[in-house]
């Protein structure tokens, strides 16, 4: 039996992994639980999986991470920020197989994440439906990657309606069923800026070779295109379960995901993104070019989500906002050598965009 520790075990990832656990108890024990804040439903699911190890980072503190991590074979990152990110590099340098649904480590340090898998034995899993689905579609070097995005529920808005959106509006995406910072970023399409800046460090391709592709459907979850033409795909109900499983199992196996019926399918579509109605969607590639630009990306955007969520700046101001201060820095110079510098440059940004949104 493999041993699994969850750090989130009670947000949106977190419990849909224990719903996969829960389907293949013969293959995995649950040694670890993490949850950031609700003590109640960690409390359900420790009894439930009686895990060795159980905490709420919220009062145990960062070093319950890596407490947490220390019997694992497999580790499932579903924490927000980058939090984890110590933990991360402890599991990769003690050759813990590293599942990861948290964005923000991969985009805020990932030459320090590839540097430690060079002499480590751990796999680094995508739990993201989109780089699950280009682990998938990899059979050999690929030309491009075309990492598909919905849209979110304001895509067909002109950039009038856009100033009235509500942060209700914001939370009812269209496909997925996430968590509210997640969802948000759907909605702005800085997610897929994101999922650029990860999908160059997980699959080694160049920026220029990754394209968004607007995918309304949600059912082809992203392709890869080699150089004879060709194009795989990986079809699918979107459901975060299938990605989480194959993360876990590493092969094919029966899930509660309802399969795709093509008597019932309608028409697929795709289009080019709307980087003018949608500017954050295209600095994934800007922060690639200039790596602090990524940090600064991901701790502004969270600051202003999370001001955009309890009413304190519109919809278009959480999106001008981002791109002032990543405007600011983008001529700046920084060392992100180690995690203490990434952490201070990520405490520098969060001050900054706090301080102009008061």
């Amino acid at each position: 039996m493999r041993k699994i520790a969850i750090l989130g075990s009670t947000g949106s990832i977190g419990t849909q992994t224990l719903q996969v656990i829960s389907n293949h108890l013969d293959l995995f024990q649950v040694v670890s639980l993490v949850a950031y804040s609700n003590e109640q439903l960690l409390k359900a699911q420790a009894e439930q999986f009686c895990p060795k190890h159980c905490s709420v980072l919220k009062y145990d503190g960062e070093n319950s991470l890596i407490e947490a991590v220390k019997e694992a074979d497999i580790a499932v990152f579903a924490l927000r920020g980058i939090v984890s990110l110590d933990a991360v590099l402890y599991c990769i340098r003690h050759n813990i197989d590293v599942a990861l649904a948290n964005k923000e480590v991969l985009v805020c340090a990932g030459p320090l994440v590839k540097e430690a898998l060079k002499t480590s034995n751990s796999k680094l899993l995508p739990i993201d439906s989109e780089h699950s689905a280009i682990w998938q579609c990899l059979t050999s070097q690929a030309e491009k990657l075309l990492l598909t995005a919905s849209g979110g529920p304001f895509y067909r808005l002109t950039k009038e309606q856009l100033k009235k959106v509500t942060p209700e509006q914001a939370l009812k995406h269209p496909k997925w069923d996430m968590g509210a910072k997640i969802t948000v970023d759907s909605s702005t399409l800085v997610n897929k800026a994101f999922e650029v800046i990860e999908a160059h460090y997980l699959f080694d391709v160049a920026p220029k070779d990754i394209e968004i592709v607007v995918h309304p459907q949600s059912i082809v979850h992203s392709m890869v295109q080699y150089k004879d033409g060709s194009v795989l795909a990986q079809l699918s109900n979107p459901d975060m379960r299938l990605p989480i499983q194959l993360a876990l199992l590493q092969e094919r196996a029966e899930s509660v995901v309802q399969k795709l019926d093509f008597q019932q399918l309608l028409t697929l579509t795709f289009e080019p993104c709307n980087f003018d109605k949608f500017p954050l969607a295209k600095y994934g590639h800007k922060a690639l070019e200039k790596p602090h630009l990524a940090v600064v990306l991901n701790a502004v955007n969270d600051v202003c989500v999370e001001n955009f969520l309890i009413g304190k700046i519109s919809y278009v101001e959480l999106v001008e906002m981002v791109q002032k201060v990543v405007c600011e820095y983008e001529n700046g110079s920084f060392n992100l050598n180690t995690t203490k510098e990434i952490f201070n440059l990520d405490k520098e940004v969060r001050e900054k965009a706090q301080g102009y949104i008061k």
